[in-house]
């Protein structure tokens, strides 16, 4: 089967990572996309009450692809709205796939991001990994989280995340090969 990347991405950030994933692993892309778009503030109320996000609908089935490789920014230590909706939805298609995150970055929070996967599908991901936006700050700034939300990723910021995210690729993938020899 072939590789899938799934992203979604409110400020752009997540996307320039799905399309970095995409042209390495030379795989199809799709983006989950909401029926209205989103504002700032909504953010908070999704955080606050856990509501599911009203997705458009999908013009994918995940069913045919393998690995998956899910992609979405982390608002309050939490998977963004649309990305936890897509899960809940597609919970028993997703048996063997990862999560990636560009987000502001906090200790400890790649273990939550774990457990909120675990809790909202029938298996773990393969691997989880955080590319964090704190690390492209500059040391004034780092974890206000007013700096971290603002900032915009260009092609050259993913270049400070080479080693990560070609571990990660190769961590997704793995599996994948492993069936191949049997």
């Amino acid at each position: 089967m072939k590789p899938l990347v799934v992203y979604y991405s409110h400020s752009g950030n997540n996307e320039k990572l799905a399309l970095e994933l995409r042209d390495r692993i030379g795989c199809n892309m799709y983006e989950i996309k909401e029926k209205k778009k989103r504002k700032d503030i909504s953010i908070l109320f999704d955080v606050l009450t856990k509501r599911n996000s009203r997705l458009a609908p999908l013009e994918f089935d995940v069913s045919g692809y393998g690995p998956i490789i899910l992609l979405a920014p982390i608002w309050a230590g939490k998977i963004a709205a649309p990305m936890r909706t897509f899960i809940k939805m597609e919970k028993d298609k997703l048996t063997n796939y990862s999560f990636i995150t560009l987000c502001s970055g906090r200790t400890g929070q790649g273990e939550k991001i774990l457990a909120e996967l675990s809790s909202l599908t029938p298996k773990q991901p393969t691997t989880v990994s955080e590319l964090w936006i704190n690390n492209l700050l500059p040391e004034e700034q780092r974890n206000k989280i007013k700096y971290a939300t603002n900032f915009r990723v260009e092609k050259q910021h993913m270049q400070q995340f080479d080693e990560q995210i070609q571990f990660f690729i190769e961590m997704a993938l793995h599996t994948e090969k492993e069936e191949a020899l049997l």
